[in-house]
């Protein structure tokens, strides 16, 4: 239940496939910024699951890999060349940069939830590396390392007054720059 993006079968069949088979594949693709779809040829890595889902994928020549809505991938092709994955590269390490998917460079994060949200806030992985501390008055620290500081905003306002972000000190400032 709830709102969600609305992902193409075929297109998720076809990307497990040449992820699997370590295919490459070209994918035509609507970029926000872009009026028309365009055309790209991609090496699959997997997929991030979340409020968005993306395909995590190195296009050839790019240094950095790329995260792809899955939702605007509109077709797949599989092509009959395959590839290697990059030396060293580990999904798994990737996603943990982050505390969403946005790719930043990691800091330490500490929030402590009133004693009121203690509760619900023990309910939630907010990190997979995550940490937790009780404390004696019956509130609750969560202590992790990652970026995506916008992201982390966007779920902090959830909480209202019940969480208050201890590290960085300078949390805020971030996520106002990084707004900009």
């Amino acid at each position: 239940p709830g709102p969600r993006i609305r992902l193409n079968g075929k297109v998720l069949e076809e990307l497990r496939f040449a992820i699997i088979a370590c295919r490459k594949v070209c994918i035509t693709y609507q970029s926000p910024s872009r009026k028309s779809p365009s055309k790209s040829v991609v090496m699959p890595y997997g997929f991030l699951f979340g409020n968005r889902h993306y395909m995590v994928a190195e296009k050839e020549g790019s240094p950095e890999m790329r995260l792809y809505v899955l939702g605007r991938i509109h077709k797949v092709e599989v092509l009959e060349e395959g590839f290697s994955h990059r030396a060293g590269f580990d999904l798994k390490a990737f996603a943990s940069r982050a505390f969403g998917v946005f790719q930043e460079n990691p800091f330490e994060v500490e929030w402590k939830f009133a004693p009121a949200a203690a509760g619900a806030a023990r309910e939630y992985v907010f990190h997979p590396a995550q940490t937790t501390e009780e404390c004696p008055d019956g509130s609750l620290i969560v202590r992790f390392t990652a970026g995506g500081a916008l992201e982390m905003s966007w779920h902090l306002h959830t909480w209202g007054d019940a969480v208050k972000v201890l590290k960085p000190a300078d949390f805020w400032d971030r996520v106002a720059e990084r707004a900009k």
